[in-house]
């Protein structure tokens, strides 16, 4: 972005610089028209090698910062999920390569990863609303505690959550829950790796995708909200982890973070394409499991850039 600007200033400069030395040209001035012309082109040159300096400088700094993280700091979330078990959500449209990397994380934390679920857009259609409606109510089981006033998307993440997790540790899958997921599945909401669930997980990791363009009304992602509520309240807990852009106007974090019953029990992350955000992730999906949420990242997260147990305390 850098580069393009100092290009444009650059060629309108040159063509001002131009315009200039047709007038001295016509006027006194005649023999010094070049010479203008060229000691502004010259400064113009020299202006856009400092931008492409500082530039280069920026991302260097910004890599030192990533690889910092990384490296010197990465034994901070070393054995912090040992024993724990997540199950990995993705919304529709979800990067595979960061959900590939906060795999990588809450593994080096010490979690096993029991399944990955993949939602499909049709989930969230509104034309097929009643087609979901239809299918949890038929699914639903007695043993589960349905909130009375909850609406069909929050019964619908609770029926996943029945499905892949537990509040307890050390539950397994069994016929209920393979009922579940066989409807959830062969209907075409969702699909996991691997297809059957052997442990049921405690926490929920769920990724968000970037926003699309146009974008939408935050509006738009009420039924994932409310999906996502009732994933947290099926299992252990649950964190939604995104990039700035999931946080700001048109994304996912956006409207979870504005619904103040959400946030009182579901955690975020906005930064997750970085490792400080990974770490954050970690952080927060222990959090979870202590009973607690907070909304961690750089784009109005009230709750400040990690849960308060890992930062340091001022004097």
């Amino acid at each position: 972005m850098i580069d393009f600007r100092y290009h444009i200033v650059s060629i309108v400069a040159i063509f001002f610089a131009l315009g200039a030395g047709v007038v001295l040209g016509a006027g006194p001035l005649k023999g010094t028209a070049s010479e203008v012309v060229a000691s502004q082109a010259e400064k113009d040159r020299q202006q856009l090698a400092d931008a492409r300096a500082e530039l280069v400088q920026v991302k260097a700094l910004d890599k030192y910062r990533d690889d910092y993280v990384a490296k010197v700091t990465a034994g901070m979330t070393s054995g912090k999920l040992a024993n724990k078990k997540v199950a990995i959500v993705t919304m529709p449209n979800a990067d595979n390569d960061l959900t590939n990397s906060l795999q990588d994380e809450v593994e080096k934390a010490g979690a096993v990863v029991t399944t990955k679920v993949a939602l499909d857009a049709k989930l969230f259609d509104t034309g097929q609303r009643q087609l979901v409606e239809t299918l949890v109510n038929q699914l639903l089981t007695a043993d589960m505690d349905i909130p009375t006033d909850s609406t069909t998307y929050q019964r619908a993440g609770l029926l996943l959550a029945r499905g892949i997790a537990a509040k307890e540790d050390g539950k397994t899958g069994d016929a209920d829950s393979t009922k579940m997921i066989s409807g959830l599945t062969g209907a075409k909401l969702l699909s996991l790796k691997p297809s059957q669930i052997k442990d049921r997980a405690t926490l929920v990791l769920v990724v968000a995708a970037k926003p699309p363009t146009p974008l939408p009304d935050n509006s738009t992602y009420n039924d994932s909200v409310d999906f996502i509520e009732g994933l947290d309240t099926g299992s252990g807990g649950a964190v939604v982890a995104g990039t700035p852009a999931t946080a700001s106007d048109g994304g996912l974090l956006k409207a979870l973070r504005s619904d103040s019953e959400a946030t009182k029990i579901v955690s975020s992350v906005d930064v997750a394409d970085i490792p400080a955000g990974q770490a954050t992730v970690v952080f927060s999906l222990v959090e979870q499991a202590e009973g607690k949420a907070g909304q961690y990242g750089a784009i109005n997260a009230k709750n400040g850039v990690a849960p308060s147990a890992v930062q340091t305390k001022d004097n």
